[in-house]
Formats: C-alpha cells, sequence, structure tokens
C-alpha cells in the first residue's frame, strides 16, 4: 500500500511539474519560439529470431521497439516501448519521461534508463536500472536493463566538459529472472539457491511448475524502496574521469543458508504438505536485498593506440565485519581493459577483464556452509575476461565476429560465432552459433544443454 501511494505521489510530481513548466514556457514566449521547427519522431526496429537449439528444438520470437519523441531545444518528451516475445514481462514501457534543459543544468522526470561507467558492456559502477534476465546474457547490456522511475538532475560545468548528476528513485526492484522453460526464447531459468536444493527436487517434490517455483520466491523476497546516486565527470588532457556514489541495495537477492541445511529431506511423500513445507523454507530463508553504499572511479583514455577503459568500485554493505552469514559481505569490484584496430583487413580486439575480491573471507571460512558466500575451494576472488574480435567487409555490409566469454576460476564459458550482413538500408541479417560449457554449478556451466544456432532479421524504421 505504501508503495503505491509513492508511486501515486511520484506522478502527481511529475504532472505538477510538467504543468508549471509548460505555463513558464508558454508566458515567456519560449516554448514556440525556440521549437517551432522541432518535429515528434517515431522510429522502431523489428527482429523476427529463429534459434535451433542442439536437442533440435526449434523456436520462433520476435523482439523490437517503438520510440515516440518529441526532441525539443528546452522541453522534450520520450515514450520508448520495448517487446519481447517469451520474456517474463513481454511488454515494457523503459522510457517515459519530460526532459527540461536550462542553460547549465537539465531535469529529467520518469522512466529512464542510465548506464554509469567506462567499460564497453560489461560494468560495476552500473546500479540504477535491474536487469531482465529472460533470454539470460544473450542481448546487449543496455537491451537487458529495466527503465525505473526518477528524478534526475545535471549539472553541467566548464562549457559542458564536466557533469554532476544526481538521481533518485523512489522504488528499487531486483533482477528480473527467467521463469518458462517454454520460452520461445529457450529455458534459461537460473537456480535463485545455487547449490543449497535444486529446482527439479522442488518440482518433484511439490509439483508446481518451474514457473510457479520461481514466481513464489520471486514473491517471497522482501519489498524495498528508494536509491540514489551522485556521479561526476570530467574530461581533461584527454581523459575521461568519473567519481561516483552510489546507496540503494544487490539486486541479488540473499537469504539464510540454515534454512536448507537441516541435514536430511525435509519432503514428505506428499504433493500438497510439500507445498507447504516449501512455503516454510521461502520464510525461514527470509529472503532480502542487502543495502548496500558504493564508492566508484571510472577512467577512459587511449594509451597507445588502445581505447582504453578503468572501473573500480568499492561495495560497502551491513556486514562490514564479515561475521552475518546471511548477508553478502564487502567487496572490491573492477572492470579493466580495451580496444584497438589491428594491421589486418579491419580487424578490431576487444579485451576485457572484470573480477571481484570478497572481502573478510576468513569470516566466511568460520561460518563454513552456514554462510551465504561459502566456497568449498576457498575462493573468494573471481575473474572473467571477455575478448571480442570483429572484422567488416564491403564498407561494414558483412561484419564477421567472435565473442569469448570465460571465467578464469571456474573454466566455464560462452563462445559465440556471428556474421551480419546488411541486406540493404535498414535491413540486416544476422547468422550466429553459440555454445555454452561448464559444470553444472557455474555460470555458463548451468546451461550447457542450451547450445543453439540462430538466424534473424533486423528491420529499422
Amino acid at each position: 500500500m505504501l508503495t503505491n501511494i509513492k508511486k501515486i505521489t511520484f506522478i502527481l510530481l511529475i504532472i505538477i511539474v510538467l504543468s508549471s513548466t509548460a505555463v513558464i514556457a508558454f508566458d515567456d514566449g519560449s516554448f514556440y519560439a525556440e521549437q517551432k521547427e522541432t518535429a515528434t519522431t517515431i522510429i522502431g526496429d523489428l527482429k523476427p529470431e529463429i534459434r535451433v537449439f542442439d536437442d533440435g528444438d526449434l523456436e520462433r520470437n520476435l523482439s523490437g521497439n517503438l520510440d515516440i519523441s518529441y526532441p525539443g531545444n528546452k522541453h522534450s518528451f520520450q515514450l520508448i516501448t520495448d517487446f519481447q516475445i517469451g520474456a517474463a514481462k513481454e511488454i515494457e514501457f523503459n522510457e517515459l519521461n519530460y526532459q527540461y534543459f536550462g542553460n547549465k543544468y537539465s531535469l529529467l522526470l520518469g522512466k529512464h534508463r542510465v548506464i554509469w561507467g567506462k567499460g564497453d558492456q560489461l560494468h560495476v559502477l552500473d546500479n540504477i536500472n535491474p536487469e531482465d534476465l529472460s533470454d539470460f546474457y544473450n542481448p546487449d547490456y543496455k537491451d537487458r536493463q529495466i527503465g525505473e522511475e526518477m528524478i534526475k538532475i545535471d549539472r553541467y560545468f566548464r562549457n559542458g566538459n564536466a557533469n554532476l548528476e544526481f538521481i533518485y528513485t523512489p522504488d528499487f526492484e531486483g533482477h528480473r529472472l527467467a521463469e518458462d522453460p517454454d520460452s520461445p526464447l529457450g529455458n534459461w531459468i537460473i537456480n535463485p539457491f545455487a547449490d543449497k536444493i535444486s529446482i527439479s527436487a522442488l518440482k518433484s517434490a511439490t509439483n508446481y511448475s518451474e514457473t510457479e517455483i520461481i514466481r513464489q520466491v520471486e514473491a517471497a523476497v522482501k519489498e524495498e524502496e528508494q536509491q540514489f546516486g551522485l556521479r561526476f565527470t570530467d574530461t581533461r588532457g584527454g581523459t575521461d574521469y568519473g567519481f561516483s556514489y552510489y546507496h540503494g541495495y544487490l539486486r541479488e537477492p540473499s537469504y539464510d543458508p540454515a534454512a536448507f541445511n537441516t541435514g536430511s529431506n525435509p519432503f514428505t511423500n506428499n504433493p500438497a504438505q510439500n507445498r507447504d513445507i516449501f512455503s516454510q523454507l521461502l520464510d525461514a530463508a527470509d529472503l532480502h536485498y542487502d543495502q548496500v553504499d558504493v564508492f566508484g572511479f571510472e577512467m577512459a583514455r587511449v594509451i597507445a593506440s588502445i581505447n582504453s577503459r578503468f572501473e573500480l568500485a568499492y561495495y560497502n554493505t551491513d556486514d562490514s565485519s564479515g561475521n552475518d552469514p546471511t548477508i553478502r559481505n564487502n567487496k572490491v569490484a573492477w572492470v579493466i581493459g580495451g580496444d584497438r584496430d589491428l594491421p589486418i583487413s579491419n580487424l578490431n580486439l576487444n579485451i576485457q577483464f572484470t573480477g571481484e575480491k570478497i572481502l573478510d573471507d576468513s569470516q566466511i571460512e568460520a561460518n563454513n556452509a552456514a554462510d551465504l558466500q561459502y566456497n568449498q575451494d576457498g575462493d573468494y576472488l573471481t575473474n572473467r575476461a571477455v575478448v571480442k574480435l570483429e572484422d567488416s567487409y564491403q564498407n561494414e555490409k558483412i561484419i564477421p565476429q567472435i565473442t569469448w566469454v570465460y571465467n578464469l576460476s571456474d573454466h566455464d564459458y560462452s563462445l559465440e560465432n556471428a556474421v551480419e550482413y546488411e541486406l540493404k538500408q535498414d535491413l540486416v541479417m544476422k547468422f550466429s552459433h553459440k555454445i555454452f560449457n561448464g559444470d553444472q554449478n557455474t555460470d555458463f556451466g548451468q546451461f550447457d544443454d542450451n547450445d543453439f544456432s540462430s538466424i534473424s532479421l533486423h528491420y529499422s524504421f
């Protein structure tokens, strides 16, 4: 109820501000005088796709977006509707906002997506928006972002070279998980309890579908509200750099592992009784989002012909001492890498590394299996390499590319070979084959059976 009241208040605030700014603009004549040549634009994309999985399963899906905007000099409005057949939420209004542009500042009110950090589709500073994981990591980074209702204020300095950005959102939402094993996108369901208990065991015991299990888990997570962030970026001497602060929550729920460490199978042979037991397990697990403060630094610069990128973040949770087994410890996370053109054909090589070090891991070891982050190998340092090699022919009408993502600790990976071919202006055909490999309890290994080939058309209008 409180959440609904805050949403209504937020919407009313937008209406009041819109009304007042419109009146002011009308009174001083600037609204029509400065924007009389501005026209509403309507653009969009359509992307039909066919996927053939290695088990012979053939799936057809359709995605796209519609972007309606009024890009005025002082006032702008934007509405972007994204749709993806087979997603957990098939239609999403990711952008629905009003923006006012002053001489040295801008104000945005409404639903919006923001990306912080200098990484190339790889970030540790970007915490404002949740991700839609209905199709795992297959879509591009921005396409996975879910819009948040927000107030965003930008203050510009040094003729626009420097910017101080403030963002406040009245609500908070965790990452959205895939929930349909029969989705046209494929089965990308992620077990939220990792190795504590399998979804197949829950399905067998309760006779619930996988969809119902995921929905019950998501419904059991305690709701949180409000997040805000402050970011300063500047450019000096060919170096782009920035500092940021975020206050909100980790988007992956935490829980009490003791609820599942009973030492024996908690279920009976009675599915109806097991459903009650499952509900009790969720209550005992106390699913919640950990509060966090993130302090960040970012930088980008051309070094020795390499477009270099760097992000560094310190995550400070409520478990600063590291001895609470139900709250994630503080950690340091980073992204480092870059891309450069090679002296062969039109090749471009992009290599990035991202990783994190969980702090106070001795406390985790002391808690043993009772700790949410306990690792049997005692390894609390993770590193991931992302390598992309791309070429182009016939004035970029043909673009072949190879993308390899490898986890150095768990030795699991994904590998995609793709070719894009521009049939004509605004119409691109893409062929790709993607494989996943690794142990069952790893990020990519859990989808070892999801290798697929695809053909898609991307039409822009």
